[in-house]
């Protein structure tokens, strides 16, 4: 927290949600936000990722599949949602189960899926729990105000699968 002495009351930095089309912009091509969702998987220690694209001149979803670590409700939370959170700094250059380098720096790749479609689906599945999160870019963007008041869909439930989805 940065606190700044204003009056006798903390000041706290807020988040605009333009930032997040930002974020999305930095990648100068599908490709490239593929190439990112991609190095997402190889840092969750994914040993086959598949990618369905979608037929031409439809509205199918791109799906970006991995059978890597996946999440917990909980680090979906505290570490996914978390922007420009250093993984490095957290769990070492190397990835826990295969000791792969890690290639996320920044902790902004979350947003390469929006910079391919309207609304991103992180589904993920850890320790025989599935969580799902929902962003809607023009959720974000009509509450322009605060990135961390804006609404997200979130729900979790037990199953059996170990597959980790990005749609």
């Amino acid at each position: 927290m940065i606190a700044i002495a204003m009056s006798g009351s903390d000041a706290h930095f807020s988040v605009n949600t333009r930032l997040t089309r930002l974020l999305g912009e930095t990648y100068r091509s599908s490709e490239a936000a593929l190439k990112e969702l991609v190095d997402n998987a190889w840092d969750a220690d994914a040993k086959n990722v598949w990618i369905t694209l979608p037929s031409p001149m439809t509205s199918e979803a791109i799906v970006v599949r991995d059978d890597g670590a996946g999440m917990t409700s909980l680090e979906m939370q505290n570490e996914y949602l978390n922007i420009a959170s250093d993984k490095r700094a957290r769990t070492g250059d190397r990835t826990p189960s295969l000791k792969r380098k890690v290639k996320g720096r920044k902790g902004i790749g979350k947003f390469a899926g929006l910079s391919l479609a309207n609304r991103m689906d992180v589904i993920a599945v850890a320790r025989g729990r599935k969580c799902h999160l929902s962003i809607d870019k023009m959720a974000l963007t009509e509450n322009e105000n605060d990135l961390e008041s804006g609404p997200h869909l979130f729900w979790r439930r037990k199953l059996q699968a170990t597959m980790s989805e990005l749609r």
